[in-house]
């Protein structure tokens, strides 16, 4: 057995994170297990020759370091012995073997004594802005800011979704958006906030729903050019006027596709949305198969680290196939269906499958050489936005000339979607723990709420979870701790990571302090792959499973029978796992276990890993 790492430790672990300086990392040979032999695959494509290794790239988010891991609780990790409550945990692994971690009360402070100081060492910086005074989306004079048509008539009333939206909210009941009115109002105790940037793909100019709105869209590169198309642009003006009302403190850029360097603009981009939509004449073999567009997309969460939620697309109507959006096979993103507001049920249009082709992206032989994919959607939302007020029938089209009729209902998976981008946006605006951290995101939104989905579920699919992320539950912090989150992730070596050994499995092995009057819970894992793994080998190349145990001690080594565990989840080909279980236990034990990795991964031996528990009561 390592010797393990336990977040459950005595006081007097507790250290300030040191400033230090380090080179790019250098990789060491892989020592995981042999590989796996996998059904249906195509071993002469995607075997490398023997005793060859494969080009291995690095976790981003590890500069300088073999790995690095982290901790965050809404109510405290550990309380110091005056009583000071340390929420914030890193520890960073040298290449050199050794390793230094410490606990911190302070997200941001002076000199680097806090989390983001010691954090922004190694991953990507954020940028912590002080005083800063909320205010809405930001107004920019950017020669790049766009000025398109004007759409009043057709919109007369200032704001979208102004119906549904609030019908949503107050229906919902615990998921009200005033109970964080501490977010929305402002509040002076977030001094590291700054604002959140967001990318909208959407290959064309949204047009202005009204005349207050110009400040919504800048476009992410000046020099793109976006298509005419009356679809498209009023689509998308949907979707940024929703996000309006949805968002505070978040500026849309709109782009044509993925963003290069999105920590460079201004405020920095951590998240992006996608709701496009694939041509109805799309081939069922390439619509129905994860492809190129996916693939391109999990590369680039890989190496971004921005989250990017996707519509699932609306699908059932054509065929009856569930063919999902393109991109939304994607295993790294957040992939959202719809859920109908007055039903409260999953909408029976909601695609849901994602196949993996054995022979390379969207190259199966006559759909026979693949596999499952990672269950798809992971989150359901709200949908079905109304706007209040009269709209302009048979519009014509200012530069095609076509007619089109721009209704005030703004549904399917793309609202859903929508909505779901604004809760991700507050989030990490509330929080910048999470930014930079796609893995931890899915995690938390997996965990995260109230609000049950009805049954009967459409074309007997059972969902990935039957509960709907909501304001409360989603959008926190360590002044407003309401609802209860602790999250983690380890990046970099599994070799330097794992803490515990069983049989023939590495584990990592955590304990979680249960808070007071909290008995039930949910809890999810998520973990990166590369895109290249998962089209070239036709599946998520690594498959963890999670385990959890009551404990009297907070001792990670304290687990008497393995098989006597109060929940868990072990599928064998998701990107994810999510559960839910009742303690009253005073500690939690939590154990993650790598059970399988394929040996042709080019990230053999990495991981990139989140976790978040959540109390539901």
């Amino acid at each position: 057995m390592k010797k393990q790492v336990a977040l459950c430790v005595a006081i007097g672990c507790v250290s300030a994170i040191a400033a230090t300086n380090y080179d790019l990392l250098g990789r060491n040979g892989s020592k995981m297990n042999s590989p796996m032999v996998y059904k249906n695959v195509d071993y002469a494509k995607a075997k490398k020759a023997l005793n060859q290794k494969p080009l291995m790239r690095q976790p981003t988010g590890v500069n300088g370091l073999s790995a690095i891991e982290g901790a965050f609780n809404t109510t405290a990790l550990i309380y110091g012995s005056r009583g000071t409550p340390y929420m914030f945990y890193l520890k960073r692994y040298n290449t050199n073997g050794t390793s230094s971690s410490a606990y911190s009360a302070q997200l941001g402070g002076p000199n680097g004594q806090d989390y983001l100081g010691g954090s922004n060492e190694v991953f990507i910086p954020i940028n912590i802005v002080k005083n800063y005074t909320p205010g809405g989306m930001v107004n920019s004079n950017d020669a790049s800011h766009v000025s398109h048509y004007d759409m009043t008539e057709q919109y007369p009333n200032s704001g979208y979704a102004s119906k549904t939206y609030w019908n949503v909210e107050f229906d919902a009941g615990w998921a009200q958006r005033g109970d964080i009115g501490w977010f929305d109002n402002g509040y002076s105790e977030c001094q590291e906030c700054a604002d959140v940037g967001m990318y909208l793909d959407i290959g064309a100019v949204p047009v202005r729903l009204n005349p207050g709105m110009t400040a919504s869209y800048i476009k992410y590169n000046s020099g793109e050019n976006m298509v005419a198309n009356p679809i498209r642009e009023v689509s998308s003006s949907k979707a940024a006027s929703l996000l309006k009302e949805t968002t505070k403190n978040t500026t849309v850029f709109i782009t044509d596709g993925l963003p290069q360097n999105p920590r460079y603009k201004t405020p920095q981009v951590y998240l992006g949305l996608h709701t496009r939509k694939n041509d109805p004449d799309v081939p069922h073999n390439v619509a129905a198969f994860y492809g190129a567009e996916a693939r391109d997309l999990d590369n680039y969460i890989y190496e971004n680290r921005t989250v990017e939620v996707v519509a699932a697309g609306d699908y059932w109507i054509r065929n009856h196939e569930a063919e999902l959006n393109a991109q939304a096979h994607a295993a790294n993103a957040i992939t959202v269906g719809a859920v109908d507001a007055n039903t409260k049920k999953i909408t029976d249009y909601t695609s849901n499958r994602s196949r993996y082709c054995t022979g390379g992206a969207a190259q199966c032989i006559n759909n026979n050489y693949y596999l499952e994919g990672s269950s798809k959607p992971e989150v359901y939302n709200y949908s079905e936005f109304y706007k209040d007020g009269d709209y302009k029938r048979n519009y014509t089209h200012w530069y095609t000339g076509q007619m089109y009729d721009p209704t005030p209902n703004y549904d399917g998976t793309e609202a859903a979607a929508t909505y779901t981008a604004a809760q991700v946006a507050a989030l990490l605006r509330a929080n910048p723990f999470y930014r930079w951290h796609p893995e931890v995101v899915k995690a938390v939104l997996l965990s995260s709420g109230k609000n049950y989905i009805y049954t009967p579920y459409p074309h007997g699919e059972t969902p990935v979870t039957n509960q709907i992320p909501t304001y409360k539950s989603v959008v926190f912090n360590r002044f407003h701790n309401q609802y209860f989150h602790e999250s983690h992730y380890w990046i970099g070596e599994w070799e330097r990571l794992y803490t515990h050994s069983e049989g023939n499995k590495n584990e990592i092995r955590f304990c979680v302090k249960r808070p007071a009057n909290r008995y039930a819970f949910n809890a999810a894992i998520a973990w990166l792959s590369s895109g290249n793994d998962i089209a070239t080998l036709g599946m998520v190349p690594q498959d963890f499973d999670i385990y959890a145990y009551e404990s009297s001690t907070g001792n990670p080594d304290n687990i008497p029978n393995l098989y006597n565990y109060i929940g868990r989840s072990i599928s064998g080909k998701n990107a994810f796992e999510k559960f839910s279980f009742w303690t009253s236990a005073e500690y939690i034990t939590f154990r993650i276990l790598l059970f399988t990795e394929h040996g042709d991964s080019e990230n053999r031996g990495q991981v990139v890993l989140g976790f978040d528990v959540s109390a539901t009561d």
